[in-house]
């Protein structure tokens, strides 16, 4: 697919053409707020194999993963089957994905069970600092992934997706001075509120520009 020229008015008039599906798309991730610790894991695993790797071809392998019980796998084994999928970096984010399901998964005082406990790491009435959790304790995922998988499960509506496509848009609407990825949390909510204050002032919701500006880049609505 050709990509589509990245303007104010090409956003425009491609959000008027496809906000039936975004807005369908966006009902669905706020679905899964409801949704088990498990179903929730499976976000976060595809969040954790997006980086450098195909959405479709990460979103494939984590279903197979979470089909599986990853606790009794091994980590040699979780490593074959992200290759197999094509998911880059394989070893790596195998031993990041059993770290993080052991650690979240581990004895609490208000829950003693062996088993996922994302659900109670969701403050709702604080998602900043919920955001943060997830970015500094979770193995594989940064401040775009902590609120990319917030967004997935209907909880990142106040959250920008600074993925490797958006810098280089943004520059290219003249919204910054460089096309570079932010490095840290300082540059990220920089780029984050220029990305807000953007998305205010042509009329569309963050939470469904970054999958309009997705849709430009690649010509699919995904997640």
């Amino acid at each position: 697919m050709e990509t589509i020229s990245v303007t104010r008015e090409n956003i425009k008039q491609h959000y008027k053409e496809n906000r039936k599906e975004v807005e369908n798309r966006l009902e669905e991730f706020s679905d899964l707020r409801g949704s088990s610790d498990k179903r929730k894991f499976n976000e976060l695993v595809f969040v954790i194999l997006t980086s450098q790797t195909e959405a479709q071809k990460a979103w494939e392998a984590s279903k197979k993963l979470v089909e599986q019980n990853i606790s009794e796998e091994k980590t040699s084994e979780i490593a074959d089957l992200l290759e197999r999928c094509e998911v880059s970096y394989p070893e790596s984010k195998a031993e990041y994905i059993k770290e993080n399901k052991s650690m979240l998964s581990q004895p609490t005082l208000t829950n003693p069970k062996h088993a996922l406990k994302i659900n109670s790491r969701i403050d709702e009435e604080d998602l900043e600092k919920t955001r943060r959790w997830f970015a500094e304790n979770i193995k594989g995922i940064s401040w775009k992934g902590s609120s990319h998988f917030l967004r997935n499960i209907g909880y990142g509506n106040g959250f920008a997706i600074i993925s490797s496509h958006i810098p280089s848009q943004m520059y290219e609407l003249g919204l910054t001075e460089d096309p570079d990825l932010p490095e840290e949390y300082r540059e990220y909510v920089e780029q984050e509120q220029k990305l807000r204050e953007f998305s205010e002032d042509i009329g569309i919701d963050i939470k469904a520009l970054d999958l309009v500006l997705w849709s430009m880049r690649t010509g699919e609505i995904f997640k």
